[in-house]
């Protein structure tokens, strides 16, 4: 049989591929039907309502909603986020596998490592936005390689559903906007011409502009879905702000309606109160910190905040330092939350009990206290990989090192002062796009490292 015989009986992208659907098969039959935290138990009951509100993203639920009448539960969407996964993994095999094997089996396998599977398996809007990302990612870099106009189109609605899916995502999508702008410009030859004249301001003009579009359009589909019934889920992180600094400053710092309320108490406050964590200190009967409806409230509760904060700049700083070293397991023997220990059973929808399963989840808790799952870690990878890349001149594949850098350290460097509990997923696309930045820039380095030794022994 000839070589040109045999590549054809077994292509060379083929193990690639194969890998790619395996870890699909692998995610949905282990974690079949999916788990659900209380988040997700509430956002398919708002699904199956058709009734949204925004304390969690009604567009996840818009779309869990669709998908639950083809196959109830959580496993449609437990099937989409996986296909949305290992989909875009299968696109950077392609994309990379006939120049550099290594660099393509290296982000295919990091899909098997234990913070990623271990958060595949729940349908929850942060792993949504990871996939969501990861495959718009995966689309863009294909339009750059190629000057794919559809894959740069294609990439567009991935990002508008990322932008929705996390109400704190605009973040993570800015580089990428970016990036897409400059990336129209190189597709589409009417913009190319004009870029010639104004190589810097025309691309980040134009991304700028998909950058407004975005977060405008996933605003109005917020506000289409939820039909004005806002519920304030930031309240929850200025009520934590405002504990703390009254507790250490040792006098109640709440707006009125909290403190004119008979069932206050700072010393109830006091009992509840931890750094790590919101939700404790929040409930009429627990100490008087009522989560409120009224917008009026919600006027007093931010004037308040932007009252004390700025006069107790020191009180503020450092229990947001103290929440954050919680959430990222810096300083911290074990990781708080690094995963979804348990999931909820609503409807009857309770996880397998198949040996794959059982095996999986014996993996995630060794590993579970190691930095693959510290969020500290991750961000100092975009970090460092955002500046090794401006230094090589974003060169090469260097540029969506960067891009990819910037998306994942500007998403999680915002929990700082956001964060309202301890869990590693606020983190994911941070890991994720750490790891996909980190593979594309090990590969530029062994590049540049083999081509220098060539030329020296060519001298």
């Amino acid at each position: 049989m000839t070589t040109d015989a045999k590549k054809t009986l077994w292509p060379v992208g083929l193990p690639g591929y194969l890998l790619c659907a395996a870890g699909f098969l692998l995610c949905v039959v282990a974690f079949y039907p999916g788990y659900m935290s209380p988040d997700s138990t509430g956002q398919l009951m708002q699904a199956r309502a058709w009734d949204f509100t925004d304390w969690h993203p009604p567009l996840m639920a818009a779309v869990w909603g669709v998908v639950d009448r083809a196959l109830p539960g959580p496993a449609g969407m437990l099937i989409l986020q996986n296909a949305a996964y290992w989909g875009a993994v299968a696109l950077f095999w392609r994309a990379t596998y006939r120049r550099s094997v290594w660099l393509g089996l290296g982000l295919v396998a990091f899909g098997f490592m234990p913070q990623v599977l271990s958060n595949l398996s729940t349908v929850w809007k942060d792993a949504n936005l990871g996939v969501a990302l990861l495959l718009a990612s995966a689309l863009l870099y294909r339009a750059r390689q190629t000057n794919s106009r559809a894959a740069l189109v294609a990439s567009l609605p991935l990002l508008f559903y990322g932008c929705g899916v996390r109400l704190n995502a605009a973040p993570a999508i800015l580089p990428l906007a970016l990036w897409a702008g400059l990336i129209a410009c190189r597709v589409f030859p009417a913009l190319r011409s004009r870029a010639e004249r104004l190589p810097r301001l025309l691309p980040a003009s134009i991304g700028i502009v998909c950058f407004l579009l975005l977060v405008g359009a996933a605003t109005l589909a917020t506000e289409a879905l939820i039909k004005g019934k806002h519920s304030y889920t930031g309240q929850t992180v200025l009520l934590h702000d405002l504990a703390a600094i009254s507790l250490e400053r040792g006098v109640p710092l709440f707006p009125d309606y909290i403190v004119r309320d008979e069932r206050f108490s700072l010393d109830k406050v006091a009992g509840q109160y931890m750094p790590f964590v919101a939700t404790p200190i929040l409930g009429v009967e627990q100490t008087g910190l009522k989560i409120s409806g009224d917008a009026r409230d919600m006027d007093a509760l931010r004037a308040k905040w932007l009252e004390v904060v700025p006069n107790n700049a020191g009180a503020y700083l450092r229990h947001r330092w103290a929440a954050f070293e919680w959430v990222t397991g810096l300083n911290q023997p074990d990781v708080c939350l690094p995963y979804l220990f348990a999931s909820s059973s609503p409807f009857g929808y309770k996880t397998n009990d198949l040996a794959a399963h059982r095996l999986l989840r014996a993996y995630f808790w060794a590993l579970r206290n190691t930095v693959f799952f510290r969020g500290f870690f991750w961000l100092l990878v975009c970090a460092a990989l955002g500046y090794f890349s401006l230094r090589g001149r974003l060169t090469g594949d260097l540029d969506f090192v960067f891009v990819l850098a910037m998306s994942g350290l500007l998403y999680g460097a915002a929990y700082f002062f956001i964060a309202p509990s301890c869990d590693f997923r606020f983190f994911w696309w941070t890991m994720l796009a750490a790891m996909v930045a980190l593979m594309f820039f090990l590969a530029f380095a062994l590049d540049r490292w083999r081509g220098s030794r060539r030329a020296a022994a060519s001298a």
